[in-house]
């Protein structure tokens, strides 16, 4: 069962939370195009209840149950859903779980609300990937359609409609980059996973962010074989292995 949150911008966002008796709670960001329903987001929130720790889920406007269609909203949109639920659903300082296109509004929102975040884990980080869309893999056929329509079709192994790119997206994209800003440093304990063989995003962009981290327990941790899903019962259980160390090294 999930509840409704009336955000100040007059949106409606679908979460499930569980108030648990942990000293910090666990927050779970997914990617683009999925909601709290998938696979690792229940894992980890069923994985909460079961050791009583609190935690949050939601779906970004356009997405799930939330308000709004998908079409007309952007990574802004997502990052304001993200903040706003932040700030009014979740007692106890939070570790953020980004997953993919989560991993960016994750480290994001670190960035704009260092004080209620402990620590963040990334699962195959898609940071700035708007930018890397435009530049590298959209073809020309594909940006003249987003110029001249506002957005278009690419096709996607996990979802046969294929995934909508917006020209709203790309420049709300271009105003939340967080590789390119020089002043961006994440000074929280960062753990970093990703597949070695993820064909959607590159391992290198994980390295990246944590190039940008100066905070002595971060690791980054390359998952042999691993795809850019990341979740098989054995790559969930090393998941859950790894927020746990973070967990206990916020609390230690």
């Amino acid at each position: 069962m999930h509840k409704i949150l009336h955000t100040s911008h007059n949106r409606k966002i679908a979460y499930q939370y569980y108030k648990g008796k942990s000293q910090i709670g666990f927050m779970f960001f997914s990617g683009f195009c999925s909601d709290m329903t998938g696979s690792k987001a229940q894992h980890i929130f069923e994985w909460c209840k079961k050791n009583q720790y609190e935690c949050t889920l939601f779906d970004y406007s356009g997405h799930g149950k939330s308000s709004e269609k998908f079409i007309n909203t952007s990574i802004q949109e997502w990052i304001e859903d993200a903040l706003e639920i932040l700030n009014k659903i979740p007692s106890k300082p939070q570790i953020i779980i980004g997953s993919s296109m989560g991993g960016w509004i994750a480290l994001k929102i670190s960035l704009m609300n260092p004080t209620k975040i402990k620590g963040l884990v990334t699962i195959a980080a898609a940071p700035d990937f708007t930018a890397r869309l435009w530049e590298k893999e959209l073809n020309k056929t594909q940006k003249n359609e987003i110029l001249k329509k506002g957005f278009t079709k690419i096709p996607s192994e996990y979802d046969s409609n294929g995934y909508i790119i917006t020209k709203n997206n790309i420049e709300q994209g271009n105003k939340n980059l967080i590789l390119t800003n020089k002043k961006n440093i994440f000074s929280l304990p960062l753990k970093l996973i990703h597949g070695d063989k993820d064909k959607s995003v590159s391992w290198k962009e994980s390295l990246k962010v944590f190039k940008k981290n100066n905070n002595e327990n971060s690791e980054l941790i390359i998952i042999k074989n691993g795809d850019h899903r990341l979740s098989n019962e054995k790559q969930l259980k090393k998941i859950l292995i790894i927020v746990q160390s973070l967990y206990q090294d916020c609390i230690s």
